[in-house]
């Protein structure tokens, strides 16, 4: 098995493993010139990975980190003072990302877009008017005494944390594919 046909083989591939491995050479240092232009140049110590050259782990990790401290703020709120009434916020955080799912196929992308049709229009509305029942719900509670001040700021934290973790997302999914 040692003919030219093999050699050739080999040789082959090792060109195009080569070939392969200055392409993405080519493109992290694209990468890497576009964010030193636009003042974010990777940076120093530990959090390297979260701004570093298309290490998404880091980015995925900080996400779910702040998504899971929106999520204990909201058990937090409810639990500090023994109402589950703040819950109902809860409900729609469940509610704020179906119209993304029904009319912009599943993608955050035409919410920063001009274009689009009736439909793109109200998820748009839909997803406006779900988010600003989020911060709704825990003052109409707190207006109605049905929740302490506390729990409700403590809503207002969480859906703070949320919102920038939604940010956070779509800003990310727009500068590349994960």
């Amino acid at each position: 098995m040692t003919g030219p046909t093999s050699q050739c083989r080999i040789d082959n591939t090792t060109r195009l493993r080569d070939f392969v491995g200055r392409k993405v050479e080519t493109e992290r240092a694209e990468r890497r010139r576009r964010r030193q232009q636009q003042g974010l140049a990777r940076s120093p110590g530990r959090f390297r990975a979260a701004a570093g050259d298309g290490d998404d782990r880091g980015r995925l990790a900080g996400l779910a980190c702040m998504f899971s401290t929106s999520i204990l703020l909201q058990i937090l709120a409810c639990a500090l003072y023994n109402n589950w009434w703040p819950m109902l916020a809860a409900l729609m955080y469940i509610i704020v990302p179906m119209p993304c799912l029904f009319f912009g196929d599943g993608s955050t992308r035409f919410l920063s877009s001009g274009e689009g049709g009736a439909w793109i229009n109200a998820a748009k509305f839909l997803t406006g008017a779900s988010a600003m029942g989020s911060l709704a719900i825990p003052a109409i509670l707190r207006h109605a005494g049905l929740i302490e001040t506390g729990a409700m700021f403590i809503e207002f934290t969480s859906f703070f944390i949320l919102v920038c973790t939604v940010l956070c997302f779509h800003r990310a999914t727009l500068e590349e594919e994960w």
